[in-house]
């Protein structure tokens, strides 16, 4: 059973999110639509925003239904493997407070079909993906997915939809976190994609204070900005030296590093003067809170008050404290001084 959610159902539960127009919930039943094939190659271009800089969009594709679609990057994809993937794993439906099976990703025709079950369809393509303005065609590749299709890749990263285009360009999957259930379970966070090199593109970092479950306060950093913001724990590093990231890829994929396009902008009571950025050797960069470069855990849990009702927006557990790195190391809460 199915029904279509606007972008403010978001804000009234995020477990369970879906694409295209709208994040989508299995609820009630739909009428069906016409299936459309999608037998054309998928055309990329570049928006230039105010916000986030360059970023990939999709430029045409299938009947140009797809056309001005933000394009979106997972950080649990790596090193050939697939975090968003057909598996499928349960989240709360609000309305009938019952869990509901999904899977992370399926093809972009289910978009243009109405098929809510998957969260993030795949970009997928007929024939080699065409690189349109600005957008780098050495960079653009595919891979072969069973059940998905040919999804398209940006300097090796897989490539996904989640909502429609906006003006102003607001990005509803930017900055998503999706970790460990109630939240849909795929164990990271979502980014639009750089033209430049295909790195994660985060927009400015908001560094601010969280209320932990004990009711300490903790350095933390506003996620799901453009729909339900709120408060997520960061993590500092041991093996890091100030100004310097020790943690990159087998770790950086499980402590997702806390990124920004240009200044940072701090809220509750952080001071300005502690909140930094270092440039990463992947072309991203860092922010950093008193020298120390800022990480997220990507099986951070979210408070739920209550069940089957949006989560507390003023702080998370914090549950990644104390946790060794991939290379030895602690990863720790931050506590303002």
């Amino acid at each position: 059973m199915k029904v279509r959610l606007t972008a403010k159902s978001r804000r009234a539960f995020v477990a369970v999110a879906a694409v295209g127009l709208s994040a989508m919930l299995l609820v009630s039943p739909a009428v069906a639509s016409p299936k459309v094939t999608v037998q054309a190659p998928t055309v990329l271009t570049v928006l230039l925003t105010t916000i986030y800089g360059s970023v990939l969009v999709v430029g045409g594709g299938p009947s140009g239904q797809l056309a001005g679609y933000p394009i979106y990057e997972f950080s649990g994809d790596a090193a050939g493997k697939f975090a968003c993937s057909r598996t499928k794993a349960m989240g709360f439906d609000a309305t009938s407070g019952e869990g509901k099976l999904l899977t992370c990703t399926g093809p972009a025709s289910d978009i243009i079909n109405d098929v809510f079950t998957d969260d993030w369809p795949a970009l997928t393509t007929y024939g080699a993906p065409v690189a349109g303005p600005g957008v780098n065609r050495r960079l653009l590749g595919t891979v072969d997915r069973p059940g998905i299709g040919t999804q398209v890749t940006y300097g090796g990263h897989p490539l996904y939809l989640f909502d429609a285009p906006s003006r102003p360009f607001l990005p509803e999957g930017e900055r998503y976190m999706e970790t460990v259930a109630p939240f849909p379970p795929w164990h990271g966070f979502w980014s639009l994609v750089s033209s430049r090199g295909g790195q994660p593109v985060a927009g400015p970092a908001t560094i601010e204070t969280e209320t932990l479950p004990d009711g300490k306060r903790a350095v933390a950093v506003e996620m799901d900005s453009n729909i339900f913001p709120m408060a997520v724990t960061v993590y500092s590093y041991s093996k890091d030296r100030s100004g310097f990231s020790a943690c990159s890829v087998a770790c950086a994929v499980k402590w997702d590093p806390v990124l920004t396009t240009g200044r940072p902008h701090v809220a509750g009571g952080i001071a300005a003067k502690d909140v930094g950025v270092i440039h990463r050797s992947d072309g991203t960069d860092q922010v950093t809170y008193k020298g120390k470069p800022l990480y997220l855990y990507s099986r951070e849990r979210g408070i739920f008050p209550v069940a089957g009702q949006p989560p507390q927006r003023s702080g998370t557990v914090g549950n990644g404290n104390d946790l060794t790195g991939p290379g030895g190391g602690t990863f720790s809460i931050i506590y303002p001084s």
